[in-house]
């Protein structure tokens, strides 16, 4: 039996840490709202719209692990993992019409001449709060993520990360508007969370799609799998057409063996039953399927 966690065990762990991020992210957007309500501040609002963003995508992430936990069936040979990719996806495109949502926002109220800041003291204290809960629901997060090899859980991880030097930000920006008498850093900020949050959907889209077209092995799955095969050596000489697909946080994995062609039949299956179970144990959440070929 290999070491990873049952899929009903990951299942209600991803079900629960999508729910934590849900009610985490509407925590912050109250929050922040009703600062930048007494505030004005550009920066905060930024952080809010961020903020926004979170809740929905972690409420998308909701769904998404939940469809992805549904077994395979007759439709869908391979399961429902790629629900998450999708889940990713639509992320991304969220992330990207806040960022430029709040690249308008700001440069508008510059124009307009409403860039003024009230109360900036009550805005570093609330971002401040802010900044400590999100590092530690970010902590929190990445352990989730990490145990589930959840690929939604880890861009909504990549949200509340980019969040901890976002909330440091907006107070740098709040401090400097106070002390120079200008609401010119606070724009300025304001400006620099619309890049990140740019940037953040060019992340996450740049992984959903990635998944989403099968793309290979990650460097050190690649090396996990020449590794178990060179093990096998001399009974296996090596390996060829290794291919695979990603649908979620499942693998599928297959490869055809180079063995001696004076083996039984009964012989070559066992043997590529034993580097089936060797390179499922080394890759986690991988299903193997090996193709003897005579040499």
């Amino acid at each position: 039996m290999r070491g990873f966690p049952s899929r009903e065990r990951t299942g209600r762990e991803r079900s629960i840490a999508a729910w934590g991020s849900v009610k985490f992210a509407s925590t912050l957007v109250a929050l922040k709202a009703v600062t930048y309500f007494f505030t004005g501040s550009a920066g905060v609002l930024g952080s809010a719209l961020d903020s926004i963003l979170d809740a929905a995508a972690s409420l998308l992430v909701l769904v998404a692990v939940a469809a992805a936990e549904r077994p395979a069936d007759a439709d869908h040979a391979w399961g429902h993992g790629k629900a998450e990719s999708l889940a990713s996806l639509f992320q991304s495109l969220l992330i990207l019409v806040s960022g430029l949502g709040l690249v308008y926002e700001t440069v508008r109220r510059v124009l307009a001449g409403s860039a003024a800041v009230e109360q900036p003291w009550l805005g570093v204290a609330v971002m401040v709060a802010c900044a400590l809960g999100t590092l530690w629901w970010t902590r929190k997060l990445r352990r989730a993520a990490r145990a589930t090899a959840s690929p939604a859980l880890e861009s909504d991880t990549l949200h509340y990360a980019s969040d901890v030097l976002l909330n440091g930000s907006v107070v740098a920006g709040l401090l400097l508007t106070r002390w120079l008498g200008t609401p010119l850093p606070d724009l300025l900020v304001g400006l620099g969370i619309a890049l990140l949050i740019l940037n953040t959907a060019r992340q996450v889209f740049l992984k959903a799609f990635n998944n989403l077209m099968d793309r290979g092995l990650e460097p050190a799955e690649a090396a996990a799998v020449l590794r178990v095969v060179a093990g096998f050596a001399p009974r296996v000489s090596g390996f060829h057409d290794l291919r695979t697909r990603r649908s979620g946080r499942d693998i599928f994995l297959e490869l055809h063996l180079d063995l001696d062609r004076s083996l039984s039949f009964v012989a070559a299956h066992e043997l590529s039953e034993q580097v089936e179970r060797a390179v499922e144990d080394a890759v986690p959440h991988s299903t193997v399927t090996v193709h003897p070929d005579p040499l």
